[in-house]
Order: C-alpha cells, then structure tokens, then sequence
C-alpha cells in the first residue's frame, strides 16, 4: 500500500512490471542516485524526502520477512518537556472538542441501550461503537504505549504486532 501511496505521490516518469519495478524522475545528471530493495528499483533525484524511502523500504521488508526485528520507540517523545507538551495540547483539544460538541443536539437514542440491537451485545450505540473501535485500536498495538488506556480493558484482544520497546522517562 505504501508502494501505491508512493507511486501516487512521485508522480514517476516511467512504470513497468517485470520482476522489478523502476520508478524514475526527472533529475540533473549530478543528482541522480540509485537504490536498490529487494522488490523495488528505484531511480530518484535527491529532494526526494528520505521517509518515502523508508516507507518503501519497510514496506518490501514486511513482505517476505518471517524474522522479528524488536520494535524500539526512538522518538524522544518521553522527556519531561514533551510530555508536559502534549498534555497541554490534550487540555485544549478535549476543550476544543466539548465547545464544537455543544452545538449538536442531545441524541436520546444513541444512549439508550434497548434502541438498538446488536448481535450478542447489549447496550447502547455509543458504547458498542467505542468498544469496537478499541479492540480495533488494541489490534495494532495502540494500548501498549504508556500513555494510552483503554476505557474497556477486560475485552481487549492481543495485538498482531510485535510491542514497541519504550525507554524510561528522563
């Protein structure tokens, strides 16, 4: 899907299937560089931006790979300075979110848990929407983090990727 994603976004001169697939662009003689994956072939000039790259790349090595590299959070999203950051921009965005709320109106139905069925749940249309997209979310991983709590965590499944190894807060 990146690799649709990248084609999309590249814009590339020239696309053929056989075996390898060659993406180029228009570039000067001097700029030129070549990479090669085991998939993709790749002819791009150097503005193209490295994390399109890297997105190839980790998309081809998801394809035929049955090793499990650990996953390591490398970001330096976990020091003081950014946690206090994000907890500031969380503040203004549940305000943000209650003040855009408060122009709809009060829908009863959507609360009420005998309004509407669901096979083998009872409750209301809220609450089965929230616990079904959290065992989504809990698929890919997202409750693993350490800042991230589900409202439902009795019914949550494993997820299908590997945990993300987080470093301690400095």
């Amino acid at each position: 899907m990146e690799a649709k994603l990248f084609i999309a976004s590249s814009s590339p001169a020239s696309f053929s299937v056989n075996g390898t697939t060659k993406l180029s662009r228009p570039s000067f003689p001097l700029t030129s560089q070549t990479r090669e994956f085991p998939i993709f072939k790749l002819h791009c000039s150097a503005r193209l931006s490295k994390t399109a790259i890297q997105s190839l790349h980790a998309s081809t090595n998801s394809i035929g790979s049955t090793r499990l590299k650990p996953r390591v959070d490398e970001s330096e999203n976990l020091t003081l300075e950014a946690v206090r950051y994000s907890l500031i921009r969380q503040e203004d965005s549940i305000i943000f979110s209650l003040l855009e709320r408060a122009q709809y109106c009060y829908n009863k139905d959507t609360y009420d848990p005998d309004a509407f069925s669901m096979d083998g749940f009872h409750g209301s249309l809220v609450e089965y929407m929230l616990r079904e997209s959290e065992k989504l979310h809990a698929k890919v991983g997202r409750y693993r983090s350490p800042d991230e709590h589900p409202f439902f965590p009795d019914e949550l499944p494993e997820p299908l990727l590997p945990p993300l190894q987080y470093p301690q807060v400095k």
